[in-house]
């Protein structure tokens, strides 16, 4: 059983790599989406880049962007300017990115 993972910038995700704990798994799925799966199999959140998402990354400006092959930003977590930031895929489901001890974004699948 894996606990909370925590990642810090910069760190990425690509086609069909992921990042989990017990009940959540983050993942960049060969169709562009990155997803957010429960510990069912149960999509609970999603970027909507299905066709376009090539590559997530974390940045080391904080922000969590899914970027296409061409390097074209199609989403991202509206966190930049928090250099620092770490990002947690949480034991209650939760993906989350942190500055300090305060949550600056997260994909509210707590359960």
């Amino acid at each position: 059983m894996q606990a909370s993972q925590t990642l810090y910038a910069p760190f990425a995700l690509n086609h069909n790599e992921s990042v989990s704990s017990n009940t959540a798994t983050l993942v960049m799925q060969s169709d562009g989406n990155l997803v957010v799966y429960d510990e069912f199999g149960r999509a609970r959140w999603a970027s909507r880049t299905v066709g376009q998402g090539w590559t997530a990354q974390f940045q080391t400006d904080g922000n969590f962007v899914v970027y296409t092959r061409n390097g074209r930003a199609v989403w991202d977590s509206k966190t930049a300017g928090h250099p620092g930031s770490r990002l947690a895929v949480q034991d209650d489901g939760n993906v989350v990115i942190y500055d300090g001890s305060q949550a600056i974004w997260s994909t509210g699948t707590a359960h």
